[in-house]
Order: C-alpha cells, then sequence, then structure tokens
C-alpha cells in the first residue's frame, strides 16, 4: 500500500509550539467562555478572530490585512485551528464594541470617552489565567500604575491634542509590567477630565475578579482632591506627583528639618510635610535641588529647584518614597512596548469605539507574551525574561517548519538543533 504524503513548509515554524502551550493552557475556551458565542452561521468563535490577530503579532504583522499572509503559510497548517481573514476579523471588533460617551466640559468642548467593560473583565482575566498577579505574595504589593498614552493617528474621529498632533489618550492602569484595564479618550480630553469615575470602574472590575491593589502610583495628572479621596478612603496607599504650588513651596522653604540625601547620582535635601489636600492631611514629600540658572526663587528666597510627592504612606522614609514613585519609569516603558511591539500605533478602525477594542486585544497579546517568553527563553540562548517582541520573532518564530501530514498522523519538523525545541516539538 502506497502512502500518500502531504507536506507544507511554514515559514514560522515557532508558532506551531506557541499553539500547542496555548492549547493546553486552553486559551480558546477562556476566551469564548467570557464573550460568549457568536451567531451561529457567521463561522468563527471569538476566541478564532482573537487568538488569530494575537498570533499575527507574534509573526511580526502590523496590519490586520498581514494576517492573510501568514494564514496561508503557517496558520493553516495549525492543529486544530481554523484562521478567519482580515475582513472577519474587522467585523469582530466591531461586534465587541460599545458606543462612546460624550462629555461637555465648562468651557464647551466634546470629550469622547470609551468604555467597554466587557473586553476589560476578559484583559483582567487574562492576566489573572496567565498568572500575571501570581508573582505577588502575601509580603509583597500589588501596584496599580494609571497613566493616560497619546497615540498619534489620522484616524476619522482623532482629535488634534496638546502634542500638536491628531490622534487618541486612552487612560491605562497597569500592573506587573502589562496593561490590564483600558478606557478610550480622544486626543482633545485634559488628564483631569472624568478622572475619577475612571479609576472607580477599574477598581470594581479589578475587585470582580478578586484583584485588591493596595498600593497606587500616579503622574501629576491624577493630583486631584477627589482621586486622593477616592484611594484614601480604599485604605489604599497612593504616591503621587504633586503640583508646584505656591503653598507647597512656602511650606516647604520654611520646613528647618531638611536632610542630605542621594538617589542614584542625583544628591539632593529632603524633608516631608503634613499637608492638608482634599479631605485629610497627608504627607508630602519635598525635596530640592540646586537649579542650574542659579536664579533666586521669589517664593523660597534660595537657587533650587522643588518637587514634591504626595502619600498617605508615613511608614517610609523620603527617599523610600522618591525612588518608589521613580520606578513609574519601568511602567511607562509599557506604552513603548504597545506602540512598537504589539501595534497601538497601527489602529485598524476609523473609530475610537472599534479601536478601543483592538487596543486591549493587543494588549492581551502582551500578557500572553510575557508568558511565553518565561517558557521558552530557558530554552533559547540570547532570551531573557525581557526580551523584545523581535528577539523572540528572530531566534524562535521564524524558524521554517516541516508540516507533513500522512494518514491521520502529523509530524512537525522545526529547521533548528536545539535539541529542547524538538524535543517539545515532538510532544505535540
Amino acid at each position: 500500500m502506497i502512502k500518500i504524503l502531504d507536506s507544507k513548509l511554514s515559514p514560522f515554524g515557532g508558532l506551531h509550539l506557541i499553539h500547542n502551550k496555548l492549547k493546553k493552557k486552553k486559551l480558546s475556551h477562556f476566551i469564548d467562555d467570557k464573550l460568549g458565542d457568536r451567531v451561529k452561521t457567521v463561522g468563527y468563535n471569538y476566541s478564532d478572530i482573537l487568538i488569530t490577530r494575537i498570533y499575527t503579532s507574534f509573526c511580526g504583522g502590523s496590519a490586520t490585512e498581514d494576517v492573510n499572509y501568514i494564514r496561508e503559510n503557517t496558520l493553516s497548517h495549525l492543529k486544530n485551528f481554523t484562521a478567519p481573514s482580515a475582513d472577519t476579523i474587522l467585523r469582530g471588533d466591531i461586534e465587541l464594541s460599545t458606543p462612546c460617551d460624550f462629555l461637555k466640559t465648562a468651557s464647551g468642548t466634546e470629550n469622547k470617552i470609551n468604555v467597554n467593560t466587557r473586553m476589560n473583565q476578559l484583559l483582567i482575566g487574562c492576566a489573572k489565567h496567565f498568572d500575571i498577579f501570581q508573582t505577588t505574595s502575601e509580603t509583597q504589593d500589588l501596584i496599580y500604575d494609571f497613566d493616560h498614552q497619546f497615540i498619534a493617528t489620522e484616524k476619522y474621529d482623532a482629535t488634534y491634542s496638546y502634542k500638536k498632533k491628531k490622534g487618541y489618550f486612552p487612560g491605562v492602569v497597569s500592573i506587573g509590567g502589562v496593561p490590564v484595564y483600558i478606557e478610550g479618550r480622544n486626543g482633545n480630553c485634559n488628564v483631569k477630565t472624568e478622572q475619577l469615575p475612571t479609576h472607580q470602574r477599574a477598581i470594581e472590575a479589578l475587585a470582580h475578579q478578586g484583584i485588591y491593589p493596595n498600593r497606587v502610583r500616579m503622574d501629576a495628572g491624577s493630583y486631584i482632591k477627589e482621586v486622593v479621596n477616592f484611594f484614601h478612603s480604599k485604605n489604599t496607599l497612593f504616591t503621587i506627583r504633586a503640583n508646584q504650588s505656591e503653598a507647597l513651596l512656602e511650606a516647604a522653604s520654611s520646613s528647618t528639618e531638611w536632610n542630605k540625601s542621594s538617589i542614584g547620582i542625583q544628591d539632593m535635601e529632603v524633608t516631608s510635610l503634613a499637608y492638608l489636600f482634599g479631605d485629610a492631611a497627608h504627607r508630602v514629600v519635598a525635596y530640592r535641588v540646586p537649579n542650574k540658572t542659579k536664579q533666586i526663587n521669589a517664593i523660597t528666597k534660595d537657587a533650587c529647584k522643588y518637587m514634591f510627592i504626595i502619600t498617605n504612606d508615613w511608614e517610609i522614609n523620603e527617599k523610600q518614597v522618591i525612588e518608589f514613585y521613580n520606578e513609574r519609569g519601568a511602567s511607562e516603558k509599557i506604552f513603548d512596548i504597545q506602540n512598537n511591539d504589539f501595534n497601538w500605533n497601527c489602529m485598524p478602525h476609523s473609530f475610537l469605539e472599534e479601536n478601543t477594542v483592538y487596543l486591549i486585544i493587543m494588549a492581551m497579546a502582551h500578557i500572553i507574551y510575557k508568558w511565553l517568553l518565561v517558557i521558552f527563553s530557558k530554552h533559547l540562548d540570547g532570551l531573557t525574561n525581557t526580551s523584545r517582541l523581535k528577539k523572540f520573532i528572530f531566534r524562535f518564530v521564524a524558524l521554517v517548519a516541516k508540516v507533513t501530514r500522512s494518514g491521520r498522523r502529523e509530524i512537525i519538523a522545526i529547521a533548528t538543533h536545539n535539541k529542547n525545541l524538538i524535543q517539545q516539538i515532538n510532544s505535540c
């Protein structure tokens, strides 16, 4: 009897191993359980749509249309997986979108905010499913970082920003180095506009899945009395950059308890003040360094630059407060990764509603990527737990694979001398 062999070459062979790992993690079941079923006549589940978009990003695709090439050359070879076309993926984004809220400011400016509770619950659930929160123990803090990220784009409803470009300005909560809650905003929306409701919704969404951050860290855009009152009432320790004011400058310059300290290579003087802001007196950590111009300040009567951080944590010292706040730099790297690795800077739709869905799906891709990186960095030289996606693609995903079907058997051979990878592919 002659056996008929059907062989195909796949330029993204590492995706076979990724697919195997995510099948064992039951990603498809997780997505469909959270989002429910689509209309049966349409042919693809939401899991097919989301996973296809995520796999496309893992292969280096940036535009939705890139899926058509990757689908033909690799996705169609994956076991027990059917990949939809680019058009179907775009329709899926529309189905998962929610209408925007329109708010008018006192100056008459109309702000557009998109709140997609369903997709954010999926995003938080994804972070739980892939163990993002598991790294925190009872002795570690679960840190809630919040910031707005301006994304320049010429989409139909994008608005002109103070950044002197058209775009969107989503509010993003991150925990454990990945986004876990996202609300879409138009580009001309002030960071302080309706920020408290955003935090209330984010905290409620996290609590709904049993996630309770015990520390909050934000920049001066969140230096708002209502925001401070909210987190203080939740018994959550907050650390927020305080806007410089005449009252703070006068209080700080009149202090007689300045101490010398060093943060990194910067020498400075630090002190703590009790300062009424909102409904309670909180701690303001003030620190100063000589200014470069040596010009005397009319309020402080010295030639120093003053900076302030407000917190309700009275236990740690001033240096620890400043160092903790400065760690926001690492959290802000998330936006660089989302923009350049997971294509936030290449949104596919004309309207904020659908693009918010896209931002959330690409945040899921980041979460899944971090989980995969922990697994495969153990077997690949040059990869670490912090490697960027491009390096992951070059060293792993872009390995040529030969997929051979003989009868009911499927044999996958990857062009690599790495015995660990060969062993894993043989166990698929």
